[in-house]
């Protein structure tokens, strides 16, 4: 089976070997390729939505593969099963939701979540809410990802629970290697990196994603073209006080991207 890039980004980053519960899984797609892909030994399929939950259902039994895909109705991780007190997958996959309802089902997985050792999420907006909500989780974000398909960006992230590591996982270097990052760079505050790291994703900035680089290009650009477009309005428009604000923030957020962009003139 052949994924879209956006997928095939989100399923690259399961590890080998992972027991994943695929949370709005929509037709199956991924489930049935990390199977097929000999990546994990078995999936929960899961979704709250009963119709993609039943082309779900046609496609894993065209691929005789239901000894290998659970496919549940669920709410999040409410139906993902447990064993002795453990939830029966290692991995949470969740791709193609908005980034509020990603963050709902972290918080209200969070006991299924503690019990699990990896979250790779690609939220489809307010990537910053679902980073903010994996640390609270208690969880580290390890790796990012990001694509350009069909005129869309898409980001992934992936992340480890802290409390419940693999055998020599390196954690702490990982840590290291991004306060050093930071705590070097003269151009922001410690705060702005971490906000900047929240809003664009701290390893993509790191390693200097090309993908990133075009995208914090575009969100220049059309912060320009909202700027040029607001900053005439005056009282008489009648919305002063919001008007305002927002253009304090645009002219904010203008300035980080500017400073990030100078991260690829090194």
């Amino acid at each position: 089976m052949e994924l879209s890039k956006r997928l095939h980004m989100v399923a690259s980053m399961v590890e080998k070997g992972s027991t994943v519960a695929d949370v709005g899984c929509d037709h199956g797609y991924v489930a049935v390729y990390l199977i097929r892909e000999g990546i994990s030994p078995h999936v929960f399929a899961m979704d709250v939505n009963a119709g993609p939950l039943e082309r779900a259902r046609e496609h894993v039994e065209r691929y005789g593969l239901a000894s290998y895909i659970d496919v549940r109705l669920s709410d999040g991780l409410s139906g993902l099963p447990c064993r002795g007190g453990r939830p029966e997958a290692d991995t949470l996959l969740a791709a193609g939701m908005g980034g509020r309802l990603t963050v709902k089902i972290l918080e209200e997985g969070v006991d299924k979540l503690s019990g699990m050792r990896w979250v790779i999420l690609q939220p489809q907006s307010e990537p910053w809410l679902v980073r903010k909500s994996l640390r609270n989780a208690g969880y580290f974000i390890t790796d990012e990802n990001m694509i350009l398909e069909e005129g869309k960006y898409y980001a992934v992230m992936k992340a480890v629970n802290l409390g419940n590591l693999p055998d020599g996982f390196p954690a702490g270097r990982l840590k290291e290697e991004e306060r050093f990052f930071f705590r070097n760079r003269p151009e922001l505050s410690e705060e702005e990196w971490e906000q900047a790291g929240d809003r664009y994703g701290s390893w993509l900035l790191i390693r200097r994603h090309p993908v990133l680089f075009a995208y914090l290009k575009d969100c220049l650009h059309k912060n320009d073209s909202i700027l040029n477009g607001i900053t005439g309005l005056t009282e008489a428009d009648g919305r002063p006080d919001k008007t305002g604000k927002r253009l304090t923030q645009l002219e904010e957020e203008q300035q980080l991207l500017k400073r990030l962009l100078t991260l690829y003139t090194e």
